[in-house]
């Protein structure tokens, strides 16, 4: 069915619904001579009198309501139809991101910002949690795509490294490694790993943790039932340290407090981002590319 035709009907069932073109004219708000010359126009292509003119209005002819009651049903479906569609559309226009991850947080700054300046149109949403959460959101299409610490197993999601950057410690200014350089986890060995732990987790996966506190001189990791402010104010006051990506160190100074960068084994941090491919939003997809990009060249510029 074509926009003329469906035009058509719309005159009709409005002329139907009140008994005259001049009130239909006003409650459309168009000319009288533009409902007048849409029913003639339909009236014309079925070779069917629909109405009946007289002084107070115009009314069916018998011919005009058998058509009507097997027309006006398929009408509301087909609207019905194309009002479920420009939902849909409306839900396209917002793209939902997960973000559980410390690292990274200048390149996804700069991600965000340039999807954005390149899709005005469509509004962004951003959404804390675990990875174990947030991948069960993407495969509950509740998230679109998130942005999380490399490494965790997120089947059946599809996941890919994105980023990549160097870890760094957040110390008290008067700790004993704070006048080091450089340090290794080995270095922290009885010191607490201060982890912010939110309602779904906690921000570094266990994956992780487990990892550096493997080793035989490792730091004591301490989940702290805290945001990431409460966790800069316990090492201000000498509670712990806490780790984070160098982009983020790179950009805050705290006081009374020093950023060391870390180094050695599992000393790097590494960007994923999860997605679906069954998830029909171009917008995801569109992100991803950027992403992509964006890693290409700062790699080339570093290099």
């Amino acid at each position: 069915m074509n926009e003329a035709a469906l035009r058509h009907l719309k005159y009709v069932l409005k002329v139907v619904e009140l008994g005259s073109m001049r009130k239909t004219a006003q409650a459309l708000s168009v000319q009288e001579s533009t409902v007048s010359r849409n029913i003639a126009a339909i009236e014309q292509r079925l070779d069917l009198l629909l109405f009946e003119r007289h002084n107070n209005g115009v009314r069916l002819t018998a011919a005009g309501r058998d058509w009507i009651e097997g027309v006006r049903e398929h009408y509301r479906g087909l609207e019905a139809a194309l009002s479920q569609g420009n939902q849909q559309t409306k839900h396209n226009d917002l793209l939902r991101i997960g973000l559980s991850t410390p690292f990274g947080r200048e390149f996804l700054v700069r991600l965000i910002d340039r999807f954005e300046k390149r899709y005005p149109r469509i509004a962004v949403t951003f959404q804390d949690g675990s990875c174990r959460n947030h991948t069960n959101a993407i495969r509950r299409r509740h998230l679109d795509i998130a942005f999380m610490c490399g490494g965790y197993e997120t089947r059946p999601c599809r996941r890919e490294d994105i980023w990549s950057e160097g870890l760094v410690a957040l110390l008290p200014a008067d700790h004993r490694l704070a006048e080091k350089e450089a340090l290794t986890w080995s270095d922290f060995a009885g010191d607490r790993l201060l982890v912010p732990q939110g309602a779904d987790g906690p921000l570094l996966e266990p994956w992780l943790t487990d990892r550096i506190s493997a080793g035989e001189r490792a730091p004591v990791i301490e989940q702290c039932q805290a945001c990431q402010a409460t966790i800069v104010l316990k090492v201000q006051i000498g509670s712990g340290f806490t780790v984070t990506g160098v982009s983020f160190a790179d950009a805050i100074d705290i006081t009374g407090t020093v950023w060391r960068p870390i180094v050695g084994p599992d000393s790097i941090g590494t960007i994923s981002a999860v997605w679906l491919d069954t998830n029909p939003k171009r917008a995801a997809l569109h992100l991803l590319g950027i992403a992509r990009n964006m890693a290409v060249e700062l790699e080339q510029r570093s290099s």
